[in-house]
């Protein structure tokens, strides 16, 4: 082979080299955790940009595609949360810190019912406590990325189509309700972070809440309980759980396995001394709250 064929076959094969390295979706990806470094939002937006145009389901550069657009608002000195929905793009394609992220940042600005109508699709937070309201209306079916929902102060029995219709809601306040059933469909609100529950009528939680392995905090205060769920351990990202006021007199052995929980309180419920020492054997890093007696 001449000098020249040679030199063209070099050329050819740097060329093909260069090809397959910049549509390595994790070069672009770490160039862009890079840029977070230097402070450089905007590039880092880029980099991000160019890893999830070649890999679309690139759940770590959706989190810091969203990271970097927040901090460069923060920054500039607005507020634009289309960020969200990296966030959420995140969640669906399995990073798990983007469910806490999502928490921490995506709940600034809430709409009321009438405006959120106005631009569904961007209608991340929705208030609609203390409006006398007794079921979640169908109407929810139009904010497909609604991750936080404040109902309390009402008068709700039921959450109609809700748990299909807004399937990314991380943080549920549905307190002060007359709710007495909670159906076992909860389970379909998969990215569920907290979940408040307090001072309804509730007799029973579906042993299907098990399976919200995000859920971090967990209010089921002043309600009707007797028992937990059997696997209740299996909620492995808890941190706060509230039973207080309610009719518990044991909690399930698998508790002990909640070894992220950081507050449990059981104060109003008729638990004797020696289920609270097993408690706190069990739980040897859980701050108890209880009675007493």
């Amino acid at each position: 082979m001449n000098t020249s064929k040679k030199t063209l076959l070099i050329f050819a094969l740097l060329g093909l080299f260069s090809f397959t390295f910049n549509n390595d979706p994790n070069t672009f990806l770490n160039k862009g955790l890079n840029s977070i470094a230097k402070e450089d939002y905007l590039q880092a937006i880029s980099n991000f940009t160019m890893a999830i145009s070649i890999q679309n389901d690139l759940a770590e550069a959706y989190y810091h595609r969203a990271v970097s657009k927040n901090l460069f608002g923060v920054k500039e000195g607005f507020h634009n949360s289309d960020f969200c929905l990296d966030f959420i793009d995140a969640m669906k394609y399995g990073y798990t810190p983007a469910v806490e992220k999502l928490y921490e940042l995506g709940r600034s600005e809430c709409f009321l019912l009438k405006s959120a109508s106005l631009m569904p699709e961007k209608a991340f937070c929705i208030d609609i406590s203390s409006q006398n309201i007794d079921l979640i209306s169908n109407q929810f079916s139009e904010f497909s990325n609604l991750v936080s929902l404040n109902a309390s102060n009402n008068n709700i029995q039921d959450l109609g189509t809700l748990y299909n219709s807004c399937p990314y809601i991380i943080a549920l306040d549905l307190g002060d309700n007359n709710i007495s059933y909670m159906s076992s469909d909860l389970s379909k609100l998969k990215y569920l972070y907290e979940l408040n529950l307090s001072n309804n009528d509730i007799k029973n939680m579906p042993n299907e809440i098990t399976a919200l392995e995000a859920m971090a905090l967990l209010n089921l205060r002043g309600n009707q309980l007797t028992a937990l769920p059997k696997d209740l351990g299996a909620m492995k990202s808890l941190k706060l759980l509230d039973l207080s006021l309610n009719k518990i007199e044991k909690l399930p052995k698998s508790i002990s396995e909640l070894e992220n929980l950081e507050t449990l309180v059981l104060s109003g419920n008729p638990i004797a001394k020696s289920e609270i020492k097993r408690l706190h054997t069990d739980l040897p890093n859980t701050e108890i709250i209880f009675d007493v007696q």
